[in-house]
């Protein structure tokens, strides 16, 4: 599954009214699709031959910001983590609508950075880098 379909799935379910008896189960399995998606994010753009591999091996200059891109993995998993440990623990509906907005967030910015990363390395001519 692509993650953006997951983030749009995560979105169509928390639009569910919360006192709607479907709410939580929506959510829930949002949050199982997303992160079946985030881990194929991972596992393609992470590792020997994954995609940050090979921009580290075509623009070494972005290293730095390769290490905030996994770093922003963590902490989605985090998140993911703490958003089914409040569907777990039956919190407020609000409370996570509130955490599942602040999940899709942060994806969205992950991607766009990631996207912003690959217009670097590859868009842009510093002259001399090979």
């Amino acid at each position: 599954m692509e993650l953006l379909v997951g983030i749009r799935r995560m979105q169509h379910a928390i639009q569910t009214p919360v006192g709607d008896p479907a709410f939580r189960p929506a959510v829930s399995r949002a949050v199982e699709q997303l992160k079946v998606a985030f881990a194929e994010h991972v596992e393609v753009t992470e590792g020997p031959a994954g995609l940050y591999a090979e921009v580290l091996g075509d623009a070494p200059r972005l290293a730095p910001h390769l290490d905030d891109l996994v770093g922003d993995h963590r902490s989605v998993w985090t998140a993911l983590d703490e958003l089914e440990g409040r569907l777990s623990h039956r919190d407020p509906a609000e409370a996570v609508r509130w955490q599942a907005d602040r999940l899709i967030r942060e994806v969205w910015q992950h991607r766009q950075r990631g996207a912003d990363l690959l217009h670097e390395a590859y868009e842009t001519d510093l002259g001399g880098e090979t």
